[in-house]
């Protein structure tokens, strides 16, 4: 992991730590949003929400003006398949937490208003259930920190996706679905 990535993290943490602790009993670490090249239409964020209340809260949108269209999603496997679904909500259990991280609940932010490069920063918003709207800084990370990314114990060092030679992968048994219009289909 390099230094500036650390850097990067501890300077977000360390800027929202103080006011979120104020204004919330959700609590985030870890957060991070992938770089694109030029011309991709979307990217994924993800972050940790760590609920201090005696109460379950749940997460049920999220804002940012980098993208058209901006929800949340799951990405699961349903037998061979890797499918992904936008959601209606995240729960963030009493004094528990909820990760939104690569390969499970995410961030999506389609229609890219330009391309997101590495070491830029993405002003995101999320928003409670109750109406509580958390404001947050994501630092954007190159295919390697996103590599390297691991909120809690989840690692990435085996999927390497730059590096996937497309070509030769059997589509027919990918979902594609879900990097399309999503307003037809909903998981609940």
């Amino acid at each position: 992991m390099s230094v500036r990535f650390i850097s990067r993290l501890a300077l977000a943490a360390l800027g929202m730590s103080s006011a979120i602790a104020m204004a919330s009993s959700i609590e985030l670490s870890a957060p991070a949003v992938r770089a694109t090249p030029p011309g991709a239409p979307t990217s994924g964020g993800y972050v940790t929400l760590i609920n201090h209340s005696d109460q379950e809260r749940f997460l049920v949108a999220a804002e940012s003006n980098v993208a058209n269209k901006v929800e949340i999603h799951l990405s699961e496997m349903q037998g061979d398949t890797m499918k992904m679904y936008q959601v209606d909500q995240v729960v963030i259990p009493a004094h528990g937490d909820a990760q939104l991280k690569p390969g499970g609940y995410h961030i999506m932010f389609m229609g890219l208003k330009q391309p997101l490069k590495a070491g830029d920063s993405v002003a995101l918003t999320l928003v409670m259930k109750n109406g509580e709207r958390i404001k947050l800084s994501a630092p954007v990370l190159s295919p390697d920190e996103m590599a390297a990314y691991a909120p809690g114990s989840m690692s990435m060092h085996h999927m390497n996706h730059g590096d996937m030679d497309h070509s030769k992968m059997n589509h027919d048994k990918m979902d594609h679905q879900g990097h399309g219009d999503m307003a037809d289909k909903k998981h609940h």
